[in-house]
């Protein structure tokens, strides 16, 4: 069996080692974006709306109300806040007995309503409570404004930055790749300029290359994706606070696209860099 000389396989690592660590940082471009993206979800479902009906309201439409409201497009969970159970909270709260002085239970037959993440804005709301308030025996529709606002800036604060630094990363891992290729493909130029002279195709010479470049970022692809989970399991068993969920999808969803990015850079890279040394003249391989 011919053995792999030393240089080749120096050559080899070193471009596994460059390709794995731009796909580290692609994944974990993707790993900030997720979590962001569910952060905003999350944001977004602390939401509440509050429903108030009409007070002595008849049992049916009071329950068909109820019914209406809990069956909404726009609604993840509706709990119903009855009058009676709600004045005991409020007299332990305050530590009098109010109701006895009043004769009668001053607090409406209400709802605390939960929005869906993707109705979470400010006008999928508005809309959302001009179709409660529309509803037979609803008196008001209340929602937090001043929080729906704040979210809503905050978001607009991070979001552009942070696609900015993306972008950034992102070129930079393109350059990190691309240099790491050219190297792999300089010490074999020569063997391109052979196989020049004794006639053979620009797509018989690059096949090779393309092939080597496709297989070492499938295998970068799934390093990296090893290094990642690694590196989110060291972090979940330090805090119990971490919400990434590594279950099989993510994993799968995770090896697939960092694989899959791996084979692309690697075909155009390698694909740039032979089409290079088709082109340079003979005087320049040195």
């Amino acid at each position: 069996m011919e053995r792999m000389p030393a240089s080749q396989a120096t050559t080899i690592l070193t471009t596994i080692v460059g390709m794995t660590l731009t796909l580290v940082l692609v994944g974990l471009l993707f790993i900030v974006g997720m979590l962001g993206s569910r952060w905003e979800k999350q944001l977004r479902t602390e939401i509440r709306v509050q429903v108030y009906f009409q007070r002595d309201l008849d049992d049916v439409v009071l329950r068909t109300a109820i019914a209406a409201v809990e069956s909404d497009i726009a609604v993840e969970e509706a709990t119903y806040l009855d009058p009676a159970s709600e004045a005991k909270k409020l007299e332990k709260t305050l530590g009098e007995d109010f109701i006895d002085f009043l004769g009668y239970v001053p607090l409406p037959p209400a709802m605390d309503i939960r929005v869906r993440s993707e109705h979470g804005t400010s006008e999928n709301i508005e809309i959302l409570a001009e179709r409660l308030g529309e509803m037979p025996g609803v008196s008001e529709v209340v929602w937090q404004n001043h929080l729906l606002a704040k979210i809503e800036k905050t978001i607009s604060k991070i979001f552009y930055p942070l696609i900015c630094l993306a972008g950034v990363c992102l070129f930079i891992a393109l350059a990190l790749m691309n240099n790491t290729v050219r190297l792999t493909v300089f010490s074999k130029r020569f063997l391109i300029r052979n196989m020049q002279l004794v006639g053979a195709r620009p797509s018989f010479i690059r096949r090779p290359f393309v092939k080597n470049g496709v297989l070492l970022g499938i295998t970068s692809g799934f390093l990296a994706l090893a290094i990642l989970i690694g590196g989110l399991a060291l972090l979940k068993s330090y805090s119990t606070e971490a919400s990434i969920s590594m279950d099989l999808e993510f994993v799968a969803i995770m090896g697939g696209g960092l694989s899959a990015i791996g084979a692309i850079l690697g075909l155009v890279s390698t694909t740039l860099a032979v089409n290079r040394y088709l082109k340079l003249d003979l005087g320049r391989l040195h």
